[in-house]
């Protein structure tokens, strides 16, 4: 495998896209290699303000409603 990658055709912007998933690539190997864990990123939904304490289940929801 060559530690080269031919991008003479592509925009500036895309060649630092290119770089920059590259060095992702890397950092993710780098993790692994390591032994640590990936992170994942939670998903935040919107919230609304409520009495509520813990976890409810979508039947306890609509069983409210």
């Amino acid at each position: 495998m060559t530690d080269t990658i031919d991008l003479h055709d592509l925009p500036e912007e895309e060649v630092r896209l290119v770089q920059e998933f590259v060095e992702f690539l890397k950092r993710r190997m780098k993790m692994r290699k390591a032994g640590g864990e990936e992170k994942v990123e939670e998903i935040s939904f919107t919230a609304h303000p409520s009495d509520v304490i813990g976890k409810l289940t979508r039947r306890e929801i609509y069983d409210y409603l």
